[in-house]
């Protein structure tokens, strides 16, 4: 298990939902390059579950006790009393073992005393996956910032205003980061949305006043001839402009018989290309 780190300082439940708001919106977008980047998990297919953990909120033990030896020893005693198996009786326990914990934080020792007639065949042991041993952290404020910019994430790039600037200017970094929004971002409606998200996040670092009045004073129209999807629509445009012009002597390449390996590496094409000009000079034959 791992939690992301962003806050200083715990901030009230109704600041801390609207920045869970804005991670559950970008989750999508957000959790699969972070996980692979930054915690090595690279993740093929997963399977959303229901966020709300049903659970039952009271529990009764048999007995529970605080408990002194004479070795000087002081934990929590608990046990259980059984007349028959019980298949989840391990689950049961360790149910028991996290609320224990997290009321009296001190050790814990369990027992369960069996009453009954068949023979005793519930699992007492956990396997190594099974137990809980921590989380681990990802702290946005260690990351530097200049590598969450050059991201084509928007919903990573608004992360930088809580990531380490590395002693950089707050400007600087919050002017950075509007002007790579405005390279990724589809058009101005998106724009608009990571700029507040932006605003948001940059009250976690007391950074929402400079925030404001930075995006205030820069022209957030999109020049689409800088825009990154605008150059990505224009390579591919001359590369199939290339291809077109290319047809004609290709076609009569094929008709010599020169293999289609070397046709694609004359021309610096794929392969796939030209098995398409060939199947269509078959087709029209």
């Amino acid at each position: 298990m791992f939690i992301f780190a962003n806050m200083h300082k715990k901030p009230p439940k109704q600041e801390a939902n609207k920045y869970d708001k804005i991670l559950k919106e970008n989750i999508e977008s957000l959790l699969m390059p972070l996980l692979g980047k930054y915690l090595n998990i690279h993740i093929v297919e997963s399977e959303k579950l229901d966020p709300k953990l049903q659970t039952t909120v009271e529990r009764e033990t048999d007995i529970i006790r605080i408990v002194k030896t004479r070795e000087g020893e002081r934990f929590v005693l608990h046990i259980e009393f059984q007349t028959q198996n019980e298949s989840d009786m391990i689950y049961r326990v360790k149910e028991y073992d996290a609320i224990i914990q997290r009321k009296y934080q001190l050790e814990i020792r369990h027992y369960v005393i069996y009453l009954g007639s068949q023979r005793m065949t519930m699992r007492t042991q956990l396997k190594d996956w099974e137990i809980f041993k921590g989380f681990e952290v990802l702290n946005i404020s260690k990351l530097k910032f200049d590598e969450l910019i050059q991201s084509q994430i928007p919903e990573e790039i608004i992360l930088a205003i809580l990531s380490d600037f590395e002693g950089e200017q707050p400007e600087r970094v919050i002017r950075s980061i509007i002007e790579q929004l405005k390279n990724v971002s589809s058009d101005k409606a998106a724009l608009k949305k990571y700029i507040s998200q932006l605003q948001i996040f940059s009250l976690l670092r007391n950074l929402d006043e400079e925030t404001t009045k930075i995006y205030r004073n820069m022209p957030l129209t999109i020049n689409w001839e800088e825009h990154t999807l605008f150059k990505q629509g224009v390579e591919k445009g001359l590369q199939k402009g290339i291809q077109v012009k290319n047809r004609p002597s290709i076609i009569r390449m094929l008709k010599d018989g020169i293999p289609i390996e070397k046709i694609a590496e004359y021309f610096d094409v794929s392969i796939d290309y030209i098995h398409e000009i060939r199947e269509s000079m078959n087709s029209e034959e």
